[in-house]
């Protein structure tokens, strides 16, 4: 069993799939499985995925359709055996070849949820270098939220308090750090390890008002009383 599970979801992005494997495949240290969750690619994805080497790294993979990008993350955290996950989906890379070397001290049973630094990359090149909070609270988790790429979660914590919500198309991920680290205070450290890259053109990138209304919904399902609470803050001010 190993400690670390690395999680790839895709579907027709054979170019990102490629990258994110090569980011994969060339760390130092190989002390990791890696979950390739595909969901029934028509692009020679298939095809590449069983050009891997599973003699250098443990790699686990299933191409079949899928119900949504949280029904395909739900498959892998299935499949994985590692304690904790990190979701890397096709098109994202990690940073450096030494990242996994790099992050494996800092996980411990002290901690559940451990958050590095991420790079995001927009559509120009343009880079903007993320810091994980130094501490998580309700107003964080609410106003801002951890985010994914870079974020090690203990699988531990699925089981405990569900996988991610289905229903949702992009934010279960925040909705998740929510439920776990702003509702019940998770164990959370920060660490300073550029984790991964993100490249800006994904769907949550480009779905404003499907994000402002999903957060919405689930502001009220899990909160009822926030909004109140909101007016009764601008009433005082």
């Amino acid at each position: 069993m190993h400690l670390i599970s690395l999680i790839t979801i895709n579907r027709n992005n054979v170019n990102g799939l490629k990258k994110t494997f090569d980011s994969i495949y060339s760390q130092t240290c190989k002390d990791f499985e890696y979950i390739i969750v595909d969901g029934g690619s028509t692009d020679g994805g298939i095809e590449t995925i069983q050009k891997f080497d599973s003699s250098i790294i443990r790699l686990t993979w299933i191409s079949e359709p899928d119900l949504g990008i949280y029904n395909a993350m739900n498959k892998g955290i299935r499949m994985a055996t590692g304690e904790f996950l990190l979701f890397l989906n096709s098109g994202d890379w990690l940073a450096a070849d030494n990242v996994v070397e790099n992050v494996l001290p800092h996980l411990n049973n002290d901690f559940e949820i451990i958050s590095g630094e991420l790079e995001l990359i927009k559509s120009n090149n343009e880079k903007i270098k993320l810091f994980p909070p130094a501490f998580v609270n309700l107003n964080y988790c609410i106003s801002s939220g951890l985010t994914h790429p870079n974020t090690f979660i203990k699988k531990a914590l699925f089981e405990k308090y569900g996988y991610y919500n289905e229903q949702n198309k992009i934010i279960s991920d925040w909705e998740f750090f929510l439920i776990v680290c702003g509702l019940n205070r998770c164990n959370y450290k920060s660490i300073p390890v550029l984790v991964s890259c993100f490249a800006m053109d994904g769907v949550s990138s480009n779905n404003e008002n499907i994000l402002k209304q999903e957060t919405k919904a689930a502001l009220q399902r899990l909160l009822p009383w926030w909004k109140k609470l909101e007016r009764l803050i601008r009433h005082k001010c």
